[in-house]
């Protein structure tokens, strides 16, 4: 039996979730890592959300993916709790509001394409907490969680089997977000002298 490409690269960005999610883990529990509690349940969340629209429309190698990334995810925002930062702001809490209602208003959505473009809104929302968090303190998050995160997303874009806005704007967008993400780090680090 021929093994199909695209299994082996589902099978390399489910490998490089546990990785660099158990890294960032690692490093949470050792308080080098120190994650913003609102952004991880919203990844939690969207993720879960995310990998069922991703199976329903048939997406299944990349799906998979997303539910490896549920259960790393999940797995930080509980961490988050008890090792995550303490620097709350009040425009971190109104991003959260804002994702949580979002995502009620999602769930009452039936057309898949508004829920996606809802799902979009909804993480790079749910990002802004992470990146206002690290503009200030760079050497708090795991760096290479980001970079494998952006990097197995773009390549399993190759792994999709039913190609469609509604089985490829989202890994377009989590690909942009953790280069961005990667980008502010780096300057931020170079910037405060931090090598």
């Amino acid at each position: 039996m021929e093994l199909d490409y695209k299994i082996i690269i589902w099978i390399l960005t489910v490998v490089t979730v546990f990785y660099g999610y158990g890294k960032y883990i690692i490093d949470t529990i050792n308080g080098k890592t120190k994650p913003h509690v609102y952004s991880w349940i919203v990844f939690t969340i969207l993720a879960s959300i995310s990998f069922l629209i991703q199976y329903n429309d048939g997406a299944w190698p990349w799906a998979w993916a997303l539910w490896s990334s549920t259960i790393t995810t999940f797995i930080i925002a509980i961490l988050a709790f008890f090792y995550g930062t303490r620097n709350i702001t009040t425009s971190d809490t109104i991003s959260f509001v804002f994702a949580l209602l979002s995502i009620i208003v999602y769930v009452t959505i039936s057309e898949p394409i508004y829920a996606l473009v809802f799902v979009i809104l909804i993480t790079i929302g749910a990002f802004y907490p992470t990146f206002r968090k690290t503009y200030y303190a760079p050497w708090e998050e795991t760096l290479i969680a980001y970079i494998l995160a952006g990097s197995r997303t773009f390549v399993s874009l190759f792994a999709i089997y039913h190609f469609s806005v509604l089985t490829v704007a989202y890994p377009v967008t989590l690909v942009l977000i953790n280069l961005s993400f990667v980008i502010l780090v780096l300057v931020r680090k170079k910037q405060l002298g931090i090598y």
